[in-house]
This record gives C-alpha cells, sequence and structure tokens, in this order.
C-alpha cells in the first residue's frame, strides 16, 4: 500500500505527515511526500524547469521535502518528490496515479480551532472531484497508534465498497471495525435504530467481513453522533454523497457533519471505489 502526502511546510503539513506515519505502520504502507509547485501554463512539462526563479522555487521545495523525509522513522519506508500543475489538487491525484498510491493524506486549513477539521483549499479540492480516499488530519494532530476503524454506513442500503475497504484495512491493522449507523436529531424511535442496524449488517454480511478472532469481530452501533463514544486511535471513514460520479469523492451532508464534529481522522471514499486486492 503506498500513502501520497499533500505536503506544505507548515504546521498543517505535520499534521498530515504524522497521520500517514500512523497510517503507514498500523496498514504497512510506504509514503510518497509529493510537494506541488503552481504552474500557469497547462502546457508545460514536469520539473525541474528552465530559469533562474523556477531553479529557486524547486532547489527550495526539495530542501523542504528533505526536512519532512527527516520527520518520517527509520521503519516506515518513505520517499519525496515534486511535481508541478497548475493546482495542488491536480498535482497530488496526479502523483497518487503516477505512484499507485491508495489514499491521499492532507492538513486542513491554518485558521482550523486546535484539534477540529476546517476545509483548507487543497482539500476542499480533493473533496469534490477526487478518484483516490483522502484522509484528512485535523490541525494539532500528534501521532496516535490507529487501534479502531470506524465506517459511517447510514440508514439506507448502499456503502458496501466503504464497509469493504473498512474490512480490509481492519484486517491488515489488525484491529477491530465498527460500523457506525448514524442516526439525525429526528431520529430516534426504535423502529428507525432496527433497520439501521439490520442494513449495517446486510452490507457487512455482503462483503464478508466476519473474523474468525473474537476480538476483531466487527461491531455495529446505531446512534446520534452526539452520543458516540470515541477512543484514541479512532480513525472515522465516510463514503462520499449519492449524487457523486462513480469512482469520485463528492463530500456530502455526513461528511461534513462529521467535519464539523470530530477531533479525529477522517477519511472520504470515493463513490463505488474499488477495493485493491491484497
Amino acid at each position: 500500500m503506498k500513502l501520497v502526502v499533500g505536503y506544505t511546510a507548515t504546521p498543517q503539513g505535520i499534521d498530515a505527515i504524522n497521520l500517514a506515519i500512523d497510517a503507514a505502520r498500523a496498514f504497512a504502507a510506504e509514503i510518497h511526500v509529493v510537494i506541488v509547485l503552481r504552474r500557469h501554463d497547462i502546457f508545460s512539462h514536469e520539473y525541474p524547469p528552465t530559469g533562474t526563479f523556477d531553479d529557486i522555487l524547486l532547489a527550495q521545495a526539495f530542501t523542504w521535502i528533505k526536512g519532512a523525509l527527516e520527520q518520517i522513522p527509520d521503519d516506515i519506508t518513505a520517499r519525496g518528490c515534486v511535481y508541478s500543475d497548475i493546482s495542488s489538487a491536480n498535482g497530488l491525484q496526479r502523483a497518487a496515479e503516477d505512484l499507485g498510491a491508495e489514499m491521499i493524506v492532507v492538513g486542513g486549513a491554518s485558521l482550523s480551532p486546535l484539534k477540529r477539521h476546517r476545509l483548507g483549499t487543497i482539500a476542499q479540492d480533493l473533496l469534490y472531484g477526487s478518484a483516490f480516499p483522502i484522509a484528512l488530519a485535523p490541525r494539532g494532530y500528534t501521532k496516535t497508534p490507529i487501534k479502531r476503524i470506524n465506517c459511517a454506513v447510514g440508514l439506507r442500503p448502499g456503502a458496501g465498497s466503504l464497509v469493504q475497504l473498512g474490512v480490509q484495512l481492519s484486517r491488515r491493522a489488525n484491529v477491530p471495525l465498527r460500523l457506525v449507523g448514524l442516526m439525525g436529531s429526528d431520529e430516534g424511535n426504535l423502529e428507525t435504530a432496527a433497520a439501521a442496524r439490520r442494513n449495517a449488517q446486510e452490507v457487512l454480511d455482503r462483503v464478508g467481513g466476519h473474523s474468525d478472532i473474537p476480538e476483531l469481530q466487527p461491531t455495529v452501533v446505531v446512534e446520534k453522533l452526539d452520543n458516540l463514544e470515541w477512543e484514541p486511535g479512532d480513525v472515522m471513514f465516510v463514503g462520499s454523497s449519492r449524487v457523486a460520479e462513480k469512482k469520485t469523492v463528492f463530500a456530502g451532508s455526513v461528511a461534513m457533519q462529521l467535519l464539523k464534529a470530530l477531533s479525529l481522522p477522517l477519511v472520504v471514499v470515493p463513490r463505488d471505489y474499488k477495493v485493491k486486492e491484497t
């Protein structure tokens, strides 16, 4: 497994590096630190460019990459590269495609409240068109070993590819999987909760998510977001809106609700995402 980290030499870039380190350790993944240098000519090619000013920018970018790689422990395989594109989001997606990555990791906006999410320009662009799962690190994120995968399955049928990814990663990391049926403030009756639980169980049965190890047997919880309990090492996965094009991220109302409420990493998965075989 390969992770592309959208890096900037800022505290938010460090947040992304920290989350990538946790994910790399949990999922036995490689880290590829990517800096995208913006260009305005759509016909330009990859770096290295020509010209004194461009040479200075390129040299600075590689200095930043070196600094980022120095933060990554020796037990993790890590590399760095510089891309050129008209937007940082486009460059990161191109890097992920070129490298065969399975996830893009980014930080939030500089004005995010501490331990909370607020989308910066890069994250916002990725959340409305990426073909890769986008992992978002809350501001001030410190390295915390991943100990549980959570998947928001909703109250309606669907979420098969999301749960399949959750099953795959929980097995790879040898951590529990929890399926979360999120109920709105106006959804509190027992019938709705029972239907949500049945839906989650049907999805789990369909993707073959059961484990022979009792401690890793997936669990299902149906609850309002404010009532959910979280533990250190939790990571939340959520699918894209149903209006998203196939194999594309489109952050819907549930994802945005989670972004506003949670202080833990959030991964937004494209609609009908095809999980790679391991």
